[in-house]
């Protein structure tokens, strides 16, 4: 109780202390009435998106359930479903549902699907060809979905390998699995990493997080492993990178004044690539392979011999010399002197690289086979 006297507060100091705690009640509600509504847009979109990925989903296994792809059936089908389906080529058809105005989520899907060298349809060109077209089937997702269970087979005998992927988490989920099976993938915190001097890993790991390495610390996968990190890698200055990794997460390199960075190996990523400043690739008997999701993007001073696969490829920026390929789904900024082809690349080398020798695409003829194939729904 207040008490109005000498021995407690005065009426105006009271009624100000009242009207501040009704203020900051107020205050309080409006904030959790913004916090609210702020999830409930959230939990829209997360369902709009769920909502639309189901859409496309359904409506591929309905197209493959039916083997079929005339026009007249794909228009009664995109009208039943929701969705818009038009043809991408000849031979490949776009599933597409909104998610938004001006976001939606895509699929591609062939008829006549068929196995082809990885060697022959991608990393024989430099990606500047005139006549050359990348697949839209050819992803970093449909890359390590193929060569995964090969790995999985030559590295643990004792299990039988999952084939059938839906995306890229799904791929990270498995691997998760793993480790709670003994004697395969091994799950660790990022300090296994982190709280090493100069990191080396030693173990078939799967590690649950975001790891963030300081300056001048390397990180080392040794040959015949493939390290998962469930989250973001961030490397800083005069920072080194060897050897086969799948991110779930952006890779990030934050290189500053003249630091030199160096990126070795084969990355699966299903975020970004970013680096600040110069990066020295692979060799010509161990070219870096970067399998991005996301998008590219190469700051000043990068050379040595290296193959991109991404949406967008920025590229342009300084003294960039890069021996290899650059394979871009929507658009690509390359450097002033374009790419420098690689003629020792050897297909021979593929498993330890992490790559797939065989690939399934489009034929691309009409008398291909009536194998289906489609890719995940992807945000666009």
């Amino acid at each position: 109780m207040i008490k109005l006297n000498h021995r407690g507060i005065g009426l105006p100091t009271a009624l100000g202390i009242a009207a501040f705690v009704i203020a900051l009640a107020a205050s309080l509600l409006s904030y959790a009435v913004f916090q609210s509504n702020l999830i409930e847009k959230t939990i829209d979109r997360t369902e709009a998106y769920a909502n639309a990925v189901q859409s496309v989903d359904a409506t591929l296994k309905i197209i493959v359930r039916d083997q079929n792809l005339d026009p007249t059936y794909l228009t009664n089908l995109e009208t039943y479903m929701g969705v818009t389906i038009e043809a991408y080529s000849a031979s490949v058809y776009s599933v597409t549902a909104m998610v938004t105005a001006t976001r939606s989520v895509t699929s591609y899907i062939t008829g006549s699907a068929a196995s082809n060298s990885t060697y022959d349809v991608l990393f024989s060109n430099t990606g500047e060809e005139p006549g050359f077209v990348l697949s839209p089937l050819i992803t970093p997702t449909s890359l390590l979905s193929v060569y995964l269970p090969t790995f999985i087979e030559t590295t643990f005998p004792s299990l039988t390998p999952e084939t059938s992927f839906s995306s890229f988490q799904s791929i990270v989920d498995y691997i998760y699995s793993l480790t709670l099976t003994p004697g395969s993938y091994v799950r660790r915190l990022p300090s296994t990493i982190t709280n090493q001097v100069n990191p080396i890993v030693s173990g078939h790991w799967y590690i649950d997080g975001n790891v963030t390495l300081p300056k001048n610390k390397d990180l080392t996968i040794p040959a015949g492993y493939l390290l998962f990190i469930d989250g973001n890698l961030t490397m800083d200055q005069n920072a080194i990178l060897t050897g086969n990794v799948v991110i779930n997460g952006s890779l990030t390199f934050k290189g500053k004044g003249n630091s030199v960075e160096e990126l070795k190996g084969t990355f699966y990523i299903n975020g970004n690539l970013t680096t600040s400043k110069s990066i020295i690739l692979g060799t010509v008997s161990n070219p870096t392979f970067v399998l991005s999701e996301g998008d590219v993007t190469l700051g000043n001073n990068v050379s040595g011999y290296g193959y991109f696969l991404s949406q967008n490829f920025s590229g342009n920026q300084g003294n960039v010399l890069i021996t290899g390929g650059v394979y871009a789904a929507i658009s690509a900024n390359l450097p002033p002197s374009g790419i420098t082809p690689n003629p020792a690349l050897n297909e021979a080398n593929f498993y330890d690289y992490a790559i797939p020798a065989i690939i399934s695409i489009e034929s691309g003829g009409t008398g291909g086979t009536s194998s289906f194939k489609y890719t995940f729904p992807k945000l666009n």
